[in-house]
């Protein structure tokens, strides 16, 4: 009788422990299976659903936004952010760098300065900029920011530039608090770098790229991965089956695409600009440099309540 038992006894024991190996096997399919159907499967230029995982692609430079379907309500909302990102570029030829923007030697006015100002009331402010030369130059296209700020009361606001394409520019400003309000304006880029910039945003959209690591037990492999990948080697398709936003990982040799872990920036593409382009990107000459006022740089604002002469 107790040989039985024990038997028994045995035999479940072995029976509980090849249900959870078979479960535990189960779930594990389970999970390998739904995530090569999610990174899998992606979205192409139709807006079908696309399989495999790994796409072979013969262009130079594949860039997966280009080919995402958009529906009419999302092709509106895309034409209204690139319209609002539209940065006006002059259309000029190339010029030295002597003949860019040189905050040193532009200037800002602040229109009716004397006046008394109340809370709540627009100042104006002109500026002009010229080049290291010390001319005034004939177009725009410079990136400027514009703020009012009071240090003692750590208040400050943003101000609207206007650029009329001529060298000139206005900034309009709404005063929000009562107090002596100081006027700071920049040049965060002359206009020169920022077409330079535009050239490599269409040139090189993969200049910032960043990486993944794929691995499966003791092999494991680092690939580059961006929205756009070029050369013809085979891509894995990771674009987001909800969203249809693209992006792509080059194959591992040796590992799936499933097999990837992790997500992570690698770096910045070096040596991309020339000589001549560099001068456009100098720290301490040209990037975010203060402009200076021709007269003062600050206007008195008094609550509305006070009595005196408005602007």
């Amino acid at each position: 009788m107790w040989t039985t038992f024990f038997k028994l006894r045995v035999f479940c024991c072995l029976f509980a422990v090849l249900m959870v190996v078979a479960l535990v096997v189960n779930v594990t399919q389970v999970e390998y299976l739904d995530h090569e159907t999610l990174s899998g499967t992606f979205i192409d230029s139709s807006g079908q659903f696309v399989s495999p995982q790994a796409t072979g692609i013969s262009r130079n430079l594949y860039c997966g936004y280009e080919h995402q379907a958009l529906s009419s309500q999302e092709r509106v909302e895309e034409d209204a952010l690139l319209a609002a990102t539209q940065w006006q570029v002059p259309d000029v030829d190339l010029v030295p760098f002597v003949k860019s923007t040189d905050p040193s030697s532009s200037y800002f006015v602040i229109l009716n300065s004397a006046a008394v100002f109340k809370v709540g009331s627009q100042l104006e402010v002109l500026v002009h900029v010229h080049d290291f030369e010390g001319k005034p130059k004939k177009y725009g296209g410079d990136y400027l920011q514009a703020r009012i700020h009071s240090p003692k009361l750590q208040a400050g606001a943003m101000g609207r530039v206007v650029d009329y394409q001529n060298g000139f520019y206005k900034v309009f400003f709404t005063l929000l608090w009562p107090g002596r309000v100081r006027v700071s304006i920049s040049l965060v880029h002359p206009s020169e770098g920022i077409r330079v910039l535009q050239y490599l945003q269409e040139a090189k959209p993969d200049r910032v790229y960043f990486k993944s690591l794929f691995r499966s037990g003791r092999i494991s492999e680092t690939m580059k991965c961006n929205v756009c990948l070029p050369g013809s080697l085979p891509l894995c398709n990771f674009t987001d089956l909800y969203t249809g936003e693209p992006w792509f990982c080059f194959k591992p040799k040796k590992l799936p695409c499933s097999s990837r872990i992790n997500h992570f920036k690698g770096g910045y593409m070096k040596g991309l600009l020339t000589a001549a382009d560099s001068a456009f990107f100098q720290s301490g000459v040209n990037i975010k440099m203060p402009i200076n006022s021709s007269g003062p740089d600050w206007v008195t604002v008094i609550s509305r309540r006070t009595k005196g002469k408005i602007k």
